[in-house]
């Protein structure tokens, strides 16, 4: 398995199980909030997004901006009420 695709699984699994700590009420919503997470992260991947910081990108993953970006669909998620 590829170093980057790792390092990806590892920040949505870990936001998505911190999110179900803070938000979450019944074990269903776990792998909602696991598929907002990589949804959010794949968006943030996709559109290249990256900020004027410079900052590491260990096996080319921008880790603030995957994890920034699995964040906001975890807030949309979570305001759904599922």
């Amino acid at each position: 398995m590829p170093p980057a695709l790792l390092l990806i699984l590892l920040i949505v699994t870990a936001s998505a199980a911190l999110a179900h700590l803070l938000w979450g009420r019944r074990w269903v919503q776990i792998p909602v909030f696991w598929l907002a997470a990589a949804g959010g992260a794949l968006i943030a991947l996709a559109i290249d997004a990256r900020l004027p910081l410079r900052l590491i990108t260990p096996a080319g993953v921008p880790v603030l901006e995957t994890t920034l970006g699995a964040w906001v669909m975890l807030i949309v998620a979570s305001r759904l009420r599922l």
